[in-house]
């Protein structure tokens, strides 16, 4: 059993969970999602909606179950995989909001069953309060570990002596397919300028400040930025910060959470994936970008940088605007765009799904 995000929910988890149940099946291993019916109450959640508008996967048992904030549930829910009795539970764990209903789920299963948590985050980007007190919870119920980088697997090991796996996030394989850059400008309506894009969910430890301010230095370049994702951080104060500098004309937005195809568009249509974060476990929006060959610059900063340096697929920047302006006009002046795009094409072996589900298997 897979516990975590999967549909009617919208957004990579999700989108990450059913994948990894359509590989365990293709691996003849028999599996269920049991997906959130609450997972977070309305005033706790920024965005627009939970709710994805596609169509139900195809293939896959999911089944809406949990409610992250009802303890009756949590019971309820403990007993419907006792009695499946399966030999694996993954819990899929990014939020100290989930530590609680998963204690109580796995505190009353079968002891049999091994407990395996699947961790995106251990510390989280915003503060909570006694998170380290709600994670000691989960670390007491779970048999192993596992994260999708050494950033988050160092972490966990300060926290318990069980288990830990560090692997990678695999590239999606189930992506749109590829568009040439000038086909994606065209559906996007974009001229023949350079193209700098910040991608996904705006929030405010991902630096998008930063980024803006960068422009202020490349003025005069034929460079625009691309700000597309759903704002969680107010959309006003980046509105005037881009007023105040003068960037009307070279910043593009789209306030919208971005499905699949549209994220493809953006990604293709780019010359460059901007990650500006100052805090990071690692980026879904890396294999992303390596999915569409698109080079990356992102912070001098754990969870972000290792990946870029170690594949060369991109320029890592210290942290200040003046940096990432330099970095920036490196990747795109400097001849530099077709080695990185090189090297992703190269480096993309190491990060598939079948490597994944082999290094999974072994825990």
């Amino acid at each position: 059993i897979i516990m975590g995000p999967a549909w009617p929910l919208r957004g990579n988890l999700a989108a990450f969970d059913e994948k990894l149940a359509q590989d365990f099946m293709q691996a003849s291993i028999q599996t269920k999602l049991y997906t959130f019916s609450l997972q977070y109450p309305n005033f706790l959640f920024p965005g627009k909606t939970q709710y994805s508008s596609d169509p139900a996967p195809k293939g896959l048992s999911i089944e809406v179950a949990m409610n992250s904030i009802n303890p009756f549930n949590w019971i309820k829910v403990s007993k419907k995989v006792n009695k499946l009795n399966p030999e694996f539970l993954i819990l899929r764990y990014w939020s100290p909001i989930l530590c609680l209903p998963y204690f109580f789920i796995v505190l009353f299963l079968n002891k049999k069953i091994k407990v395996i948590c699947l961790i995106d985050n251990w510390t989280n980007h915003e503060k909570i309060p006694f998170e380290s007190i709600l994670r000691k919870l989960l670390v007491n119920v779970c048999n192993s570990f596992i994260s999708f980088s050494d950033n988050v697997g160092d972490q966990i090991k300060l926290s318990t002596n069980k288990k830990v796996l560090s692997l990678f996030h695999p590239i999606n394989s189930n992506l749109p397919e590829i568009k040439n850059k000038q086909n994606a400008k065209e559906i996007l309506d974009l001229d023949d300028s350079y193209y700098v894009s910040f991608i996904g969910l705006i929030r405010k430890y991902k630096g998008l400040d930063l980024l803006i301010n960068s422009f202020k230095y490349l003025k005069n370049e034929n460079i625009k930025l691309i700000i597309a994702g759903e704002f969680y951080d107010p959309i006003d104060k980046y509105l005037n910060q881009i007023n105040k500098l003068g960037l009307k004309k070279k910043v593009i937005i789209e306030n919208n959470f971005l499905e699949s195809s549209k994220i493809r568009d953006y990604v293709c249509a780019s010359d460059l994936i901007v990650q500006p974060y100052t805090r990071a476990s690692q980026s879904g929006i890396t294999p992303v970008a390596y999915f569409y060959d698109t080079p990356l610059v992102v912070s001098n900063i754990n969870g972000l940088k290792e990946i870029i340096q170690r594949d060369k697929s991109g320029e890592v920047f210290n942290n200040t605007a003046k940096d990432l302006s330099i970095a920036i006009l490196n990747s795109i002046k400097n001849d530099k765009q077709e080695l990185y795009i090189s090297n992703i094409r190269k480096a993309k072996i190491k990060y598939t799904w079948l490597r994944f589900i082999k290094e999974l298997e072994k825990i």
